[in-house]
């Protein structure tokens, strides 16, 4: 089997409907130089694969194994974001080439946070004529216009049919050629409709349904449970989501919210604890804390190696800058090994329980009697505590604070701000306020807390007996600039705490 899914790819296409007698319009001149240029008629026999209850295309996610000829591709294809031109929609195309059978490893990876301990299995299968249009401009393809009979099989007979055209644009294609495409093909007697993949038509009202840990619309003075269910289904949500950038390990950021996501729900679960069943949640925040150490071992390495390259470029002149070349590749490969850390964990049947867990307490949250009351007079009561506990931490850390206190301090800083936030939707502005001072320190912290980490592993990197004169001497360099930027940190720390701190901005949690 031979696979592309290090080649994912961003589908842009936009789906139209067609009536039986609708021909495809002259696409000539639709834009500047736009000419037909080729046409084809292709027969797909696609079969789809699911959760029983349609977890996936529930999420607008789709797997299929397809057969055209003698080629058989397995095709998953993920949501990105929605494209506001012509109800367009993107999504990543991950394709693995192969006979059907079982779901191919690093498919399954990708949609394991949906799946979990459920089975995929067969849920449809479908048949598609497609006449392809391909038009082209004067620097290479526009758009390939797929007009697609399709049919629904049942067994060996067709259970219905219908028609649509897919507008697939080159990512490089300008808005407004892609929707003079469009309106060409909607006045010629196309429809636009709801974008939605072939296999909502075989499944019908099910495949629509609400997807799992769909966010709640808060109402005016919600209780103090309606406000911590909404927030750990953003948490939850956010976990999902971006587990399959998490998988694939390419995209720092993907991980970074990832991890937060993480973070937040186990900050959460620890802040308002007094309104949930311990016995069901305090052992989540222990596997959350787990999560959240495998995420870590991805995104430190991504941090340390942002602040080597910026240090390189500030610090080092260009003689001195290869020499760093070395530890920067050992850096890689620490990454590389954290990936691989990474991906054997989220494949993991401890992972899988997790979340399968974490959806059934967002989904139906165990809150206790309390959670019932108004939400503006139990939440800031819940803020209180953490609140209380940051100051008198500052207070004992005095003057002169060592490295790992003021690093317990920010995860105290990271516990308020998470809190603060959280209950918002109740407090209201007095709350985003006090956020926005609990992030500073945090921000400040983490700045403070990413010097001392880059240090240990510079002076480790330092310590091996392979190390270069001039390698040693770029790395003492780059010892000495963390030391600097720690101590600028140092000293505005005073006044950052100040400001975070005013009683003005906390009045409302004492």
């Amino acid at each position: 089997m031979s696979a592309r899914d290090d080649e994912a790819v961003i589908e842009r296409e936009v789906k139209l409907f067609a009536w039986p007698g609708f021909s495809l319009p002259d696409l000539d001149g639709v834009a500047d130089g736009a000419r037909t240029r080729r046409r084809e008629t292709i027969d797909f026999d696609a079969t789809y694969y699911d959760t029983r209850d349609l977890r996936l295309v529930r999420r607008g996610i789709t797997l299929r194994h397809r057969r055209r000829g003698a080629r058989e591709t397995w095709t998953l294809k993920l949501p990105v974001a929605e494209d506001d031109l012509a109800d367009g929609l993107q999504r990543q195309e991950v394709e693995v080439r192969g006979p059907a059978g079982p779901v191919p490893d690093e498919l399954a990876l990708l949609v394991a946070a949906q799946v979990r301990t459920a089975s995929l299995v067969r849920v449809a299968r479908l048949t598609t004529v497609r006449r392809r249009t391909v038009v082209e401009g004067h620097e290479g393809r526009l758009a390939e216009i797929d007009d697609d009979e399709v049919s629904i099989m049942d067994g060996g007979r067709v259970a219905a049919r219908y028609r649509e055209l897919e507008v697939e644009l080159a990512p490089d294609v300008d808005d407004v050629v892609a929707a003079a495409v469009v309106d060409r093909l909607c006045a010629a007697g196309a429809e636009a409709g709801e974008p939605r993949p072939k296999v909502v038509h075989a499944l019908g009202p099910r495949a629509t349904a609400i997807p799992e840990v769909s966010p709640i619309e808060l109402v005016d003075d919600p209780s103090a449970g309606e406000v911590v269910d909404a927030a750990l289904r953003r948490s939850v949500a956010q976990i999902l989501d971006h587990h399959p950038v998490a998988v694939r390990g390419d995209d720092p950021e993907g991980v970074h919210k990832m991890r937060t996501g993480a973070r937040r729900l186990r900050s959460d679960l620890r802040t308002f604890r007094p309104l949930l069943d311990r016995d069901v949640t305090d052992p989540l925040r222990a596997e959350l804390k787990w999560l959240g150490e495998v995420l870590g071992g991805v995104r430190d390495p991504d941090v340390l190696d942002e602040r080597l390259r910026s240090a390189t470029d500030r610090v080092l002149d260009s003689a001195d800058a290869p020499a760093l070349d070395g530890v920067l590749e050992q850096l890689d490969a620490d990454r590389e090994a954290a990936v691989a850390a990474l991906r054997k964990a989220l494949g993991s049947d401890r992972y899988r329980r997790l979340l399968d867990d974490l959806v059934a307490v967002a989904e139906s949250p165990p809150l206790t009697s309390r959670a019932s009351d108004p939400g503006i007079e139990v939440l800031p009561g819940l803020v209180r505590r953490p609140w209380r506990k940051l100051r008198a931490m500052v207070g004992d850390v005095g003057d002169d604070p060592a490295d790992a206190d003021l690093h317990e301090v920010r995860k105290r800083a990271k516990q308020v701000r998470y809190a603060a936030q959280t209950v918002r939707p109740a407090v209201g502005k007095p709350a985003k306020r006090a956020a926005k001072g609990a992030r500073k320190v945090q921000d400040l912290l983490g700045d403070h807390q990413d010097t001392v980490e880059a240090e240990a592993w510079l002076r480790e990197a330092g310590n091996d007996a392979n190390v270069s004169a001039g390698t040693a001497f770029v790395l003492g360099a780059l010892v000495a600039d963390e030391r600097a930027q720690r101590r600028a940190l140092r000293d505005d720390w005073p006044a950052t705490w100040a400001k975070s701190s005013e009683d003005d901005r906390w009045e409302w949690v004492e």
